[in-house]
Protein backbone atom coordinates (compact mmCIF):
# COMPACT_ATOMS: atom_id res chain seq x y z
CA UNK A 1 0.00 0.00 0.00
CA UNK A 2 1.52 3.31 -1.07
CA UNK A 3 2.03 5.92 1.59
CA UNK A 4 0.52 9.22 0.38
CA UNK A 5 1.48 12.38 2.21
CA UNK A 6 -0.44 15.51 1.24
CA UNK A 7 0.87 18.79 2.62
CA UNK A 8 -0.47 22.33 2.21
CA UNK A 9 2.06 25.06 3.00
CA UNK A 10 0.62 27.27 5.78
CA UNK A 11 -2.74 25.42 5.61
CA UNK A 12 -2.20 22.23 7.57
CA UNK A 13 -4.71 23.24 10.22
CA UNK A 14 -8.28 24.21 9.23
CA UNK A 15 -8.50 26.96 11.84
CA UNK A 16 -5.19 28.33 10.68
CA UNK A 17 -6.48 28.34 7.09
CA UNK A 18 -9.54 30.35 8.11
CA UNK A 19 -7.36 32.95 9.84
CA UNK A 20 -5.09 33.08 6.77
CA UNK A 21 -7.92 33.67 4.33
CA UNK A 22 -9.64 36.22 6.57
CA UNK A 23 -6.39 38.15 6.91
CA UNK A 24 -6.15 38.68 3.16
CA UNK A 25 -9.85 39.22 2.61
CA UNK A 26 -9.48 42.23 4.90
CA UNK A 27 -6.51 43.49 2.90
CA UNK A 28 -8.26 43.13 -0.45
CA UNK A 29 -11.85 44.05 0.38
CA UNK A 30 -11.36 47.04 2.69
CA UNK A 31 -9.13 49.50 0.76
CA UNK A 32 -8.88 52.36 3.23
CA UNK A 33 -9.26 50.74 6.63
CA UNK A 34 -7.22 47.75 7.75
CA UNK A 35 -7.76 46.18 11.16
CA UNK A 36 -4.25 47.02 12.31
CA UNK A 37 -4.05 50.62 11.17
CA UNK A 38 -4.36 53.24 8.48
CA UNK A 39 -2.89 52.85 5.01
CA UNK A 40 -0.02 55.03 3.84
CA UNK A 41 0.22 56.05 0.20
CA UNK A 42 3.12 56.95 -2.06
CA UNK A 43 2.51 58.66 -5.40
CA UNK A 44 5.27 58.57 -8.00
CA UNK A 45 4.89 60.96 -10.94
CA UNK A 46 7.03 60.88 -14.06
CA UNK A 47 7.24 64.00 -16.22
CA UNK A 48 8.64 64.11 -19.73
CA UNK A 49 10.50 67.30 -20.62
CA UNK A 50 10.53 68.91 -24.07
CA UNK A 51 12.30 72.02 -25.29
CA UNK A 52 10.91 74.18 -28.09
CA UNK A 53 12.50 77.49 -29.06
CA UNK A 54 14.00 77.93 -25.62
CA UNK A 55 10.80 77.05 -23.78
CA UNK A 56 10.76 74.06 -21.45
CA UNK A 57 7.51 72.08 -21.23
CA UNK A 58 6.85 69.49 -18.54
CA UNK A 59 4.09 67.00 -19.18
CA UNK A 60 2.93 64.29 -16.79
CA UNK A 61 3.40 61.03 -18.68
CA UNK A 62 3.08 58.33 -16.03
CA UNK A 63 2.08 58.02 -12.40
CA UNK A 64 2.19 55.19 -9.87
CA UNK A 65 0.13 54.93 -6.69
CA UNK A 66 1.52 52.57 -4.05
CA UNK A 67 -0.48 51.75 -0.93
CA UNK A 68 1.02 50.38 2.30
CA UNK A 69 -0.43 49.03 5.51
CA UNK A 70 0.70 50.17 8.95
CA UNK A 71 3.50 47.59 8.87
CA UNK A 72 4.89 49.22 5.73
CA UNK A 73 3.98 46.25 3.58
CA UNK A 74 2.77 47.03 0.07
CA UNK A 75 -0.92 46.22 -0.36
CA UNK A 76 -1.17 47.15 -4.03
CA UNK A 77 0.29 49.46 -6.65
CA UNK A 78 -1.22 50.89 -9.80
CA UNK A 79 0.54 52.42 -12.81
CA UNK A 80 -1.31 54.97 -14.94
CA UNK A 81 -0.33 56.53 -18.26
CA UNK A 82 -1.24 60.12 -19.02
CA UNK A 83 0.21 60.62 -22.48
CA UNK A 84 -2.73 58.89 -24.19
CA UNK A 85 -3.29 59.16 -28.00
CA UNK A 86 -4.36 62.51 -29.39
CA UNK A 87 -7.69 61.04 -30.48
CA UNK A 88 -8.53 60.51 -26.82
CA UNK A 89 -6.85 63.62 -25.52
CA UNK A 90 -9.06 66.31 -27.03
CA UNK A 91 -12.80 66.74 -27.48
CA UNK A 92 -15.16 69.34 -28.93
CA UNK A 93 -17.73 70.89 -26.64
CA UNK A 94 -19.75 71.71 -29.74
CA UNK A 95 -18.94 69.61 -32.82
CA UNK A 96 -20.17 72.42 -35.07
CA UNK A 97 -17.81 74.91 -33.46
CA UNK A 98 -14.14 74.19 -34.19
CA UNK A 99 -13.07 76.74 -31.58
CA UNK A 100 -14.67 74.69 -28.80
CA UNK A 101 -11.82 72.17 -28.72
CA UNK A 102 -10.87 71.33 -25.15
CA UNK A 103 -8.14 69.16 -23.67
CA UNK A 104 -9.36 66.22 -21.64
CA UNK A 105 -7.86 65.09 -18.36
CA UNK A 106 -6.83 61.84 -19.94
CA UNK A 107 -5.60 58.98 -17.79
CA UNK A 108 -5.57 55.24 -18.41
CA UNK A 109 -4.68 52.42 -16.07
CA UNK A 110 -1.69 50.55 -17.45
CA UNK A 111 -1.20 47.83 -14.84
CA UNK A 112 -2.15 46.97 -11.29
CA UNK A 113 -0.33 44.77 -8.76
CA UNK A 114 -1.80 43.10 -5.68
CA UNK A 115 0.34 41.63 -2.88
CA UNK A 116 -0.47 38.92 -0.33
CA UNK A 117 1.44 38.05 2.87
CA UNK A 118 1.46 35.19 5.33
CA UNK A 119 0.87 35.72 9.04
CA UNK A 120 4.62 36.13 9.52
CA UNK A 121 4.61 39.17 7.22
CA UNK A 122 6.44 37.51 4.31
CA UNK A 123 5.29 38.06 0.75
CA UNK A 124 3.67 34.86 -0.56
CA UNK A 125 2.04 35.97 -3.81
CA UNK A 126 1.76 38.82 -6.27
CA UNK A 127 -0.83 39.31 -9.01
CA UNK A 128 -0.60 41.48 -12.13
CA UNK A 129 -3.67 42.96 -13.84
CA UNK A 130 -3.83 45.30 -16.80
CA UNK A 131 -6.66 47.74 -17.55
CA UNK A 132 -9.12 46.26 -15.03
CA UNK A 133 -9.31 43.63 -12.31
CA UNK A 134 -10.78 41.09 -14.71
CA UNK A 135 -7.63 41.14 -16.85
CA UNK A 136 -5.31 38.94 -14.77
CA UNK A 137 -1.97 38.60 -16.60
CA UNK A 138 0.03 36.46 -14.21
CA UNK A 139 0.36 35.20 -10.66
CA UNK A 140 3.66 34.90 -8.86
CA UNK A 141 4.25 32.82 -5.72
CA UNK A 142 7.12 32.96 -3.21
CA UNK A 143 8.44 29.97 -1.25
CA UNK A 144 10.90 30.14 1.66
CA UNK A 145 13.37 27.90 3.44
CA UNK A 146 12.72 27.03 7.07
CA UNK A 147 15.22 29.75 8.11
CA UNK A 148 13.15 32.40 6.31
CA UNK A 149 15.41 32.85 3.28
CA UNK A 150 13.66 33.07 -0.08
CA UNK A 151 13.88 29.70 -1.82
CA UNK A 152 12.15 30.28 -5.14
CA UNK A 153 9.54 32.26 -7.01
CA UNK A 154 7.35 30.95 -9.79
CA UNK A 155 5.26 33.00 -12.20
CA UNK A 156 2.54 31.60 -14.45
CA UNK A 157 -0.31 32.74 -16.67
CA UNK A 158 -3.61 31.27 -15.35
CA UNK A 159 -5.22 31.59 -18.80
CA UNK A 160 -2.72 29.09 -20.23
CA UNK A 161 -2.91 26.44 -17.52
CA UNK A 162 -3.64 22.89 -18.66
CA UNK A 163 -7.15 22.31 -17.31
CA UNK A 164 -6.35 18.68 -16.54
CA UNK A 165 -3.96 19.94 -13.85
CA UNK A 166 -6.78 21.45 -11.81
CA UNK A 167 -7.03 20.13 -8.25
CA UNK A 168 -10.50 18.85 -7.50
CA UNK A 169 -12.57 20.56 -4.84
CA UNK A 170 -10.58 23.83 -4.81
CA UNK A 171 -11.76 27.29 -5.83
CA UNK A 172 -9.26 28.35 -8.49
CA UNK A 173 -10.69 31.88 -8.52
CA UNK A 174 -9.73 32.42 -4.89
CA UNK A 175 -6.81 34.86 -4.99
CA UNK A 176 -5.84 33.89 -1.47
CA UNK A 177 -5.17 30.28 -2.46
CA UNK A 178 -1.59 29.61 -1.31
CA UNK A 179 0.86 27.20 -2.83
CA UNK A 180 0.97 23.60 -1.73
CA UNK A 181 2.69 20.31 -2.48
CA UNK A 182 2.07 16.58 -2.19
CA UNK A 183 4.45 13.67 -1.71
CA UNK A 184 3.87 10.02 -2.57
CA UNK A 185 6.16 7.24 -1.33
CA UNK A 186 6.65 3.59 -2.25
CA UNK A 187 6.49 0.63 0.13
CA UNK A 188 10.14 1.15 1.10
CA UNK A 189 9.47 4.71 2.21
CA UNK A 190 11.31 6.29 -0.69
CA UNK A 191 9.81 9.17 -2.57
CA UNK A 192 7.89 8.24 -5.68
CA UNK A 193 6.15 11.45 -6.78
CA UNK A 194 6.23 15.11 -5.87
CA UNK A 195 3.63 17.63 -7.03
CA UNK A 196 3.63 21.39 -6.54
CA UNK A 197 0.41 23.30 -7.00
CA UNK A 198 -0.35 27.00 -7.10
CA UNK A 199 -3.76 28.67 -7.03
CA UNK A 200 -5.46 25.30 -7.42
CA UNK A 201 -3.36 23.93 -10.32
CA UNK A 202 -0.52 21.40 -10.45
CA UNK A 203 2.29 23.41 -12.01
CA UNK A 204 5.22 21.03 -11.47
CA UNK A 205 5.12 17.22 -11.24
CA UNK A 206 8.25 15.11 -10.66
CA UNK A 207 8.37 11.31 -10.83
CA UNK A 208 11.24 9.42 -9.14
CA UNK A 209 12.61 5.90 -9.50
CA UNK A 210 15.36 3.73 -7.98
CA UNK A 211 18.34 2.20 -9.79
CA UNK A 212 19.73 -1.30 -9.13
CA UNK A 213 21.68 0.07 -6.14
CA UNK A 214 18.60 1.64 -4.63
CA UNK A 215 19.65 5.19 -5.41
CA UNK A 216 16.85 7.64 -6.20
CA UNK A 217 16.88 9.47 -9.54
CA UNK A 218 14.47 11.71 -11.40
CA UNK A 219 12.61 9.64 -13.94
CA UNK A 220 10.29 12.28 -15.33
CA UNK A 221 9.60 15.99 -14.93
CA UNK A 222 6.38 17.63 -16.08
CA UNK A 223 5.87 21.39 -16.24
CA UNK A 224 2.61 23.11 -17.00
CA UNK A 225 2.69 25.24 -20.20
CA UNK A 226 1.53 28.28 -18.22
CA UNK A 227 4.90 28.71 -16.48
CA UNK A 228 6.48 32.02 -17.48
CA UNK A 229 9.50 32.07 -15.19
CA UNK A 230 10.93 30.30 -12.19
CA UNK A 231 13.72 31.74 -10.03
CA UNK A 232 15.61 29.69 -7.46
CA UNK A 233 17.99 31.10 -4.84
CA UNK A 234 20.97 29.52 -3.09
CA UNK A 235 23.00 30.97 -0.22
CA UNK A 236 26.55 30.88 1.14
CA UNK A 237 27.57 30.09 4.71
CA UNK A 238 27.07 33.73 5.71
CA UNK A 239 23.46 33.67 4.60
CA UNK A 240 24.04 35.87 1.54
CA UNK A 241 22.65 34.96 -1.88
CA UNK A 242 25.32 33.08 -3.80
CA UNK A 243 23.41 32.19 -6.95
CA UNK A 244 20.14 32.96 -8.72
CA UNK A 245 18.94 30.64 -11.49
CA UNK A 246 16.21 31.68 -13.93
CA UNK A 247 14.40 28.87 -15.69
CA UNK A 248 11.30 28.13 -17.71
CA UNK A 249 9.65 24.68 -17.76
CA UNK A 250 12.79 22.95 -16.54
CA UNK A 251 15.28 24.77 -18.78
CA UNK A 252 17.67 27.44 -17.64
CA UNK A 253 17.28 30.83 -19.30
CA UNK A 254 20.16 32.43 -17.41
CA UNK A 255 21.80 32.68 -14.00
CA UNK A 256 23.70 35.07 -11.76
CA UNK A 257 26.54 34.30 -9.38
CA UNK A 258 27.28 36.67 -6.48
CA UNK A 259 30.62 37.32 -4.77
CA UNK A 260 31.19 39.45 -1.65
CA UNK A 261 34.02 41.42 -0.07
CA UNK A 262 35.18 41.18 3.55
CA UNK A 263 32.53 43.68 4.63
CA UNK A 264 29.74 41.54 3.19
CA UNK A 265 29.08 43.89 0.28
CA UNK A 266 28.51 42.53 -3.22
CA UNK A 267 31.86 42.71 -5.04
CA UNK A 268 30.73 41.16 -8.31
CA UNK A 269 27.70 39.74 -10.10
CA UNK A 270 28.53 37.29 -12.89
CA UNK A 271 25.81 36.71 -15.50
CA UNK A 272 25.54 33.51 -17.53
CA UNK A 273 23.28 32.86 -20.51
CA UNK A 274 20.95 29.91 -21.03
CA UNK A 275 23.86 27.74 -22.24
CA UNK A 276 25.89 28.45 -19.12
CA UNK A 277 28.36 30.69 -20.94
CA UNK A 278 29.64 33.91 -19.40
CA UNK A 279 27.59 36.85 -20.67
CA UNK A 280 28.72 39.84 -18.59
CA UNK A 281 30.22 40.74 -15.24
CA UNK A 282 29.32 43.61 -12.93
CA UNK A 283 32.21 44.54 -10.64
CA UNK A 284 31.39 46.80 -7.68
CA UNK A 285 34.01 49.11 -6.15
CA UNK A 286 33.45 51.06 -2.94
CA UNK A 287 35.17 54.19 -1.64
CA UNK A 288 33.73 55.06 1.75
CA UNK A 289 36.00 58.07 2.19
CA UNK A 290 34.60 59.76 -0.92
CA UNK A 291 31.13 58.25 -0.52
CA UNK A 292 31.39 56.68 -3.95
CA UNK A 293 30.24 53.38 -5.44
CA UNK A 294 31.24 52.26 -8.94
CA UNK A 295 29.69 49.52 -11.07
CA UNK A 296 31.92 48.35 -13.92
CA UNK A 297 30.09 46.26 -16.53
CA UNK A 298 32.19 44.12 -18.88
CA UNK A 299 31.36 41.48 -21.47
CA UNK A 300 32.69 37.91 -21.69
CA UNK A 301 35.99 39.14 -23.17
CA UNK A 302 36.34 41.65 -20.29
CA UNK A 303 35.70 44.53 -22.66
CA UNK A 304 34.07 47.53 -20.99
CA UNK A 305 30.37 47.93 -21.76
CA UNK A 306 29.39 50.63 -19.30
CA UNK A 307 30.43 52.23 -16.06
CA UNK A 308 28.00 53.63 -13.50
CA UNK A 309 29.15 55.79 -10.60
CA UNK A 310 27.10 56.73 -7.55
CA UNK A 311 27.77 59.45 -5.00
CA UNK A 312 26.29 59.08 -1.53
CA UNK A 313 25.46 61.70 1.06
CA UNK A 314 26.39 61.57 4.75
CA UNK A 315 23.43 59.23 5.36
CA UNK A 316 24.77 56.81 2.73
CA UNK A 317 21.90 57.60 0.38
CA UNK A 318 22.59 57.94 -3.33
CA UNK A 319 22.40 61.53 -4.58
CA UNK A 320 24.10 61.31 -7.99
CA UNK A 321 24.15 58.55 -10.62
CA UNK A 322 26.49 59.05 -13.58
CA UNK A 323 26.57 56.62 -16.51
CA UNK A 324 29.58 56.38 -18.84
CA UNK A 325 29.78 54.46 -22.12
CA UNK A 326 32.53 52.09 -23.27
CA UNK A 327 34.73 55.07 -24.15
CA UNK A 328 34.26 56.62 -20.69
CA UNK A 329 32.05 59.41 -22.05
CA UNK A 330 29.39 60.69 -19.69
CA UNK A 331 26.10 59.89 -21.40
CA UNK A 332 23.54 60.21 -18.61
CA UNK A 333 23.30 61.82 -15.21
CA UNK A 334 20.66 61.56 -12.51
CA UNK A 335 20.40 63.65 -9.37
CA UNK A 336 18.37 62.37 -6.42
CA UNK A 337 16.86 64.48 -3.67
CA UNK A 338 15.25 63.58 -0.34
CA UNK A 339 12.76 65.21 2.00
CA UNK A 340 13.33 66.09 5.66
CA UNK A 341 12.38 62.55 6.70
CA UNK A 342 14.92 60.89 4.43
CA UNK A 343 12.33 59.73 1.90
CA UNK A 344 13.19 59.99 -1.78
CA UNK A 345 11.53 63.15 -3.09
CA UNK A 346 12.73 63.62 -6.68
CA UNK A 347 14.92 62.25 -9.46
CA UNK A 348 16.14 64.49 -12.28
CA UNK A 349 17.35 62.73 -15.42
CA UNK A 350 19.74 64.58 -17.78
CA UNK A 351 20.86 63.78 -21.32
CA UNK A 352 24.58 64.52 -21.31
CA UNK A 353 25.10 63.90 -25.04
CA UNK A 354 23.07 66.92 -26.17
CA UNK A 355 24.06 69.94 -24.09
CA UNK A 356 22.06 73.15 -24.39
CA UNK A 357 23.33 76.36 -25.97
CA UNK A 358 24.64 77.40 -22.58
CA UNK A 359 26.60 74.13 -22.53
CA UNK A 360 24.46 72.86 -19.67
CA UNK A 361 22.98 69.36 -19.49
CA UNK A 362 19.42 69.05 -20.81
CA UNK A 363 16.79 67.80 -18.38
CA UNK A 364 14.71 65.08 -20.06
CA UNK A 365 12.75 63.42 -17.23
CA UNK A 366 11.61 64.25 -13.72
CA UNK A 367 10.24 61.78 -11.19
CA UNK A 368 8.62 63.12 -8.04
CA UNK A 369 7.55 61.24 -4.91
CA UNK A 370 4.65 62.27 -2.67
CA UNK A 371 3.80 60.60 0.63
CA UNK A 372 0.57 60.52 2.59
Amino acid sequence: MNNLSFVFKHTLNKNFMNKFVNQFLLLLVIPNFIVFGKNDTKIIKRYSISHNFGTETRELSQSTIVRYNSKRKTIDSTIYVHNIPLSKKYSYIDFKNRQSLQKLEGIERLMHFKYDYNLGGKLVSKHLYSSNDDSLKWREFYKYYSNGNLWKTIRFDPSKVNKSNKLEGLDINNENMPWGESFEYNDNGKIKEHKEFYAGFIIEHTVYDNDSSGNIFVKEENFDPSIMKKITYSYNDDGNVSQIINSRRGYSIGSEKFEYDKSGRISSIIHFNMDGDLEKTITNLYDERLGRETNIITDASKKLIRRIEYRNNSHNKKIIQATFDDKSRLIQKKTIGYDQYGNMARVHDYDMLKPSKEDKPILINIITYEYD
